[in-house]
């Protein structure tokens, strides 16, 4: 198992899912907007470590690309081809998060109505959903790790809109509550890594191929403390 996995459905049990459907024919789905909600909270937990922790980040990168002969795909492809810089810069309307994870936001009258799209749960476990979430979720360690003050910036503009509109949703009844600082959304992030290492199995060792790459070099390297 890999971390994005673990965190994937780590999300989903808590928040109560699969759940079973239908009359005749039983089978097991999750809502629409709960899958959304993973694979932001997933690209959301990958913009933080990459800005904030970059050392964990490097290590899951590391992690993802385990597998990788590097000696015929160089380092340097992993940001010509996972780089989502461009997307980000151009739809400066949405958050990084939504803009990396790419699913459209779900947008309904009222949370019940939010319960009625779904995805089977048979899906949710292809090769091929796997790969599109592990893909998103290193596209965040990458943007966060290559623009780690924007990531504060852009998150703490959301925060403080949200911030503003919380009193008229707690008025509305709405089961609503302040959302998360990015420092702490690493900090749990920070802490899920921890989990999966303790439960499941050590993150792979950081290649010098990744180390080299000059994103990651820059980040890593120790502060330069000037005499004076």
């Amino acid at each position: 198992m890999t971390f994005p996995t673990f965190s994937f459905f780590g999300f989903l049990n808590y928040m109560g899912w699969p759940r079973t459907k239908g009359l005749l024919i039983r089978k097991k789905v999750v809502a629409y907007t709960v899958v959304w909600g993973a694979v932001t909270h997933l690209v959301r937990g990958g913009i933080a470590l990459g800005a904030l922790r970059p050392k964990i980040a490097v290590s899951l990168l590391a992690d993802l690309f385990s597998k990788r002969d590097w000696s015929r795909q160089p380092a340097t492809e992993i940001w010509a081809r996972f780089d989502p810089s461009e997307k980000v810069a151009n739809n400066s309307d949405e958050t990084p998060e939504e803009v990396i994870a790419g699913f459209p936001t779900p947008l309904y009258n009222n949370p019940e109505e939010g319960l009625q799209d779904f995805f089977e749960w048979e899906f949710l476990l292809t090769d091929s959903f796997s790969a599109h979430y592990h893909c998103l979720f290193g596209e965040g360690l990458i943007w966060g790790l290559s623009h780690p003050e924007e990531a504060l910036a852009r998150h703490e503009e959301q925060r403080q809109k949200y911030l503003k509109n919380l009193p008229d949703m707690l008025s509305y009844g709405l089961d609503v509550h302040a959302p998360e600082t990015l420092e702490e959304y690493a900090d749990a992030m920070e802490e899920s890594v921890n989990g999966f290492q303790d439960e499941i199995r050590p993150l792979a060792e950081v290649t010098q191929e990744l180390l080299d790459l000059p994103a990651i070099a820059a980040r890593l390297a120790p502060p330069v403390i000037k005499a004076g």
